[in-house]
């Protein structure tokens, strides 16, 4: 599965940098991980977790590397094909989406 390469990959890049800031992000990316094995269509979950990666790094000020944008950008091509699936009227901010 693309995506659970990706989310893989993210958080192991993450890791790596340790940043203290990024710990709540790095929550989100296991519960997701862990949660893509569990789901039929993981294009909604991507979704909703770029929407929440892309709306930390702005209201938080987060900086991700340039692998790491690459890498949220992939996310968010999978999450963009969950269409009308995808539409989540729920806070971005909240890693209790994820549960």
């Amino acid at each position: 599965m693309e995506s659970k390469e990706i989310v893989h990959e993210l958080y192991n890049d993450i890791s790596k940098n340790s940043e203290t800031d990024m710990e709540e992000v790095k929550e989100v990316l296991l519960k997701v991980y862990n949660k893509l094995d569990r789901v039929k269509d993981d294009a909604p979950l991507i979704n909703r977790l770029a929407n929440f990666l892309y709306f930390k790094a702005f209201t938080e000020k987060l900086k991700f590397t340039r692998n790491q944008e690459e890498l949220i950008n992939k996310l968010a091509q999978i999450g963009g094909r969950a269409g009308l699936n995808g539409a989540y009227r729920s806070d971005y901010s909240s890693k209790g989406q994820f549960d």
